[in-house]
């Protein structure tokens, strides 16, 4: 009997052992397993903190982001950076768009990231999202200060009482000759655009409404109703580009006609006269030179440009010649290594290449001298002796190899076959080339041997000075001529691989005394591939060689100490 319950005693022993045993291994999985949930959990809540972190610290501190694309589309030049980290002005930067319709378009995604770049960049500016229908508020409060009409999808830009508006698509370049394919619904947009220019824009729209020195140019359009220059498509686009890199570079552009409006000295700092067609009227030859004398105070501009498309104009030049220069009848032409073919709204020409004046004053402040200066079709432009005190400076010349063609008659043979449309009016102005076709053509037929033209340097932009001392300080006026419309042609001035439009924005600033503006190059879009950069590469090995499995590691050794003491 005692036997029987030893027996059982011992059986009831082990079991509650067992049990026992069973329970421990089951607190110990329990335990365990708790663990590697609370592990799991608060890995987790790292990853989302850092993820919360790292994109805090990128819209506060930029430079922490890489942009891993190939054109840097992310990136902000160093000359934006300078400005804006110096800004001493609040700047609102307005989208008349709701931000949610911003996600998940690659395009327009380029722009918030700028935006949001810029913020990091500098606590006075801010951006902000609204729907026009929604916050009628908001747009009424940009609309008192805008003279046109602010809609949907656009970017205003404000500091104080001074406002720019832009479209959104003004914000990327798109391909012309795929224009008329999307025109007619064959492509999307998407297809067409080849580049970025947020930065440039959204730069020189804070420089123009920060500016405390604004200047105003008068851009003498019309004459008595008609456009003052030839209306071929290449003139018409050439100064509505001018119109527009002034305007894109803080100068207030106002359009005028030069018969029935006043060139009043105290509403315009620099008049800009391109291309009179037909000779001006000795009243408008005095308007100007009025607006220069400025009532004995002097202190204006103004921007002549001359081209092949002009016909005789002896008053004009009867203005000119008291400034010591006159424009001839010939256009300038030069050979190998100083020519370079360009493509212009007319088409390919051969352009001399120029050289810069060693003046610092005028030398543009180029941030890359190496880029060429080109002078397509340009008519040279001579310094006339006088004792009149006025002084030329030669700022753009071409090499000791180029020569000239006189192309007047050429030019008149083709003047029937130019049109010229009114300037009211909204038709397509016509496509018409036979003036630069016909001076082009006849500079390689018999009637005209370039291998005996007489060589040598030509001016084809000169600055002339009247420069008066009232005592204790000089006063002056100046007038710049160009030799050529296509200088500034529409196609040229977009291309960066020229320094056309910075050297003349640059030479404008230097002469009128406005705060340099800053040029910046578009960024392409036409290629897809990722670079990077050696610094890039090297955080990023860091990162995934170094850093990565060292995290690893000490976590592994940890969690083995641990479970080897346990």
């Amino acid at each position: 009997m005692q036997e029987n319950e030893s027996k059982h005693q011992k059986t009831v022993a082990t079991e509650s052992e067992e049990k026992r045993q069973n329970r421990l291994k089951r607190r110990k999985k329990l335990k365990y397993g708790g663990l590697a949930t609370a592990v799991t959990v608060i890995f987790v809540a790292v990853v989302v903190l850092i993820n919360v972190v790292v994109e805090q610290i990128g819209n506060r501190f930029p430079d922490f982001v890489l942009d891993l694309t190939t054109s840097n589309v992310y990136e902000i030049s160093d000359e934006t950076l300078d400005y804006i980290k110096n800004l001493d002005q609040d700047v609102e930067i307005a989208i008349s768009a709701e931000e949610s319709n911003f996600d998940g378009d690659t395009y327009n995604r380029m722009i918030t990231e700028t935006l949001e770049r810029y913020q990091g960049y500098s606590d006075h500016i801010s951006v902000t999202y609204f729907d026009t229908t929604k916050d009628p508020d908001i747009l009424a409060k940009y609309q008192e200060l805008y003279s046109g009409d602010i809609s949907s999808n656009e970017i205003i830009v404000r500091s104080g009482n001074r406002i720019k508006v832009y479209p959104i698509s003004d914000l990327f370049e798109i391909d012309q000759d795929m224009y008329q394919y999307y025109y007619y619904g064959y492509v999307d947009y998407a297809d067409i655009i080849t580049a970025f220019k947020g930065e440039q824009v959204l730069t020189t729209a804070i420089m123009n409404v920060t500016d405390s020195n604004p200047k105003s140019v008068g851009l003498i359009m019309t004459s008595n109703g008609d456009y003052i220059f030839s209306a071929t498509n290449a003139n018409y686009y050439a100064i509505t580009g001018v119109q527009t890199l002034l305007d894109d570079n803080g100068y207030d552009v106002t359009t005028l006609d030069l018969i029935n409006d006043t060139l009043d000295p105290a509403e315009y700092d620099i008049l800009l006269l391109p291309a009179p067609a037909n000779d001006l009227t000795t009243d408008s030859v005095k308007k100007l030179t009025d607006f220069l004398y400025n009532d004995g105070d002097l202190g204006k501009q103004l921007i002549y440009i001359a081209d092949y498309t002009q016909s005789s104009t002896p008053n004009l030049d009867s203005f000119l010649k008291e400034w010591n220069v006159q424009v001839d009848a010939s256009s300038v032409f030069d050979e190998g290594s100083n020519t370079q073919t360009v493509r212009v709204v007319a088409g390919n020409v051969n352009a001399p290449v120029t050289s810069v004046t060693t003046e610092a004053d005028y030398n543009g402040n180029l941030a890359n001298a190496s880029l060429p200066i080109v002078a397509p079709l340009a008519r040279p432009i001579t310094e006339l002796t006088s004792n009149n005190g006025r002084t030329v400076t030669n700022l753009l010349t071409t090499s000791e190899t180029s020569y000239l063609f006189p192309y007047m008659e050429a030019r008149e043979n083709a003047d029937d076959e130019a049109a010229i449309p009114d300037a009211d009016t909204d038709a397509t102005i016509d496509s018409t080339q036979a003036t630069m076709e016909a001076a082009t053509e006849a500079a390689t037929t018999t009637t005209f041997d370039a291998s005996s033209a007489e060589r040598g340097s030509n001016a084809v932009m000169v600055l002339c000075r009247d420069q008066q001392s009232t005592g204790s300080e000089f006063i002056e006026s100046d007038v710049i001529v160009l030799g050529s419309m296509s200088m500034l042609d529409y196609l040229l001035i977009q291309d960066s691989s020229y320094n056309n439009a910075e050297y003349f924005i640059g030479l404008l600033n230097s002469v009128c005394g406005k705060e340099d503006s800053i040029v910046i190059a578009t960024k392409d879009l036409s290629q897809n591939s990722i670079s990077t950069s050696d610094t890039q590469l090297k955080a990023i090995r860091t990162i995934v060689v170094i850093i990565i499995p060292l995290v690893v590691v000490v976590i592994g050794v940890v969690v083995a100490v641990r479970r080897r003491y346990r």
